[in-house]
């Protein structure tokens, strides 16, 4: 009975260790697949294109309000040798100005959230469908290859996911294939 018991376990263990060896691991980079996309490169440029048109509307904002700014700080310099009642009306005269440089720091700080909202969605809009396809193809080639795990190690080396890998598949090459990238 101790012998059946034996060979019982050690086929169990021997099965065991043939399905461990049956689970291929691979490894991908996707920012490497990504960036060999023509789509990918085209929604980044239109990404960069339109940050930079917001970058440029902050900083004209930033150059108006600052020109108020420094107007209004010659103006009352120039009244410090002025009579006591003179500097109170132009006190009174920059008020104006002071509570429309408020309102337009108020609007530029909306701005930014505006265009910050914006290029949140335009980049989801647009990488999110890419990504989408990259993971696709990335799960084709896995089921052709028969691979039980993929890792992506574009996201996992930095993070210390992956502390060490030596060998495994590389499918990068294969998804950009399948994607027809080059």
């Amino acid at each position: 009975m101790k012998n059946l018991t034996l060979i019982a376990f050690f086929s169990f263990l021997l099965l065991g260790i043939g399905s461990v060896n049956a689970q291929s691991v691979a490894h991908v980079n996707s920012n490497t697949i990504l960036e060999a996309l023509p789509d990918y490169i085209a929604a980044q440029t239109k990404l960069e294109t339109e940050a930079e048109r917001h970058q440029a509307e902050v900083e004209r904002r930033e150059a108006e309000m600052q020109t108020i700014w420094t107007d209004g700080q010659k103006q009352m310099e120039a009244i410090q040798d002025k009579s006591e009642a003179e500097q109170r009306a132009l006190i009174q005269k920059l008020a104006p100005v002071q509570e429309d440089l408020q309102k337009k720091q108020q609007e530029l700080i909306e701005y930014r959230k505006t265009a910050a909202d914006t290029l949140n969605k335009l980049e989801r809009d647009l990488i999110q469908p890419i990504r989408e396809k990259v993971l696709g193809a990335i799960q084709q080639v896995g089921d052709e290859k028969q691979l039980a795990y993929i890792i992506d190690m574009a996201t996992a080396g930095p993070s210390g996911t992956v502390l060490y890998s030596k060998g495994g598949v590389d499918i990068t090459n294969d998804v950009k294939k399948q994607l027809g990238a080059q």
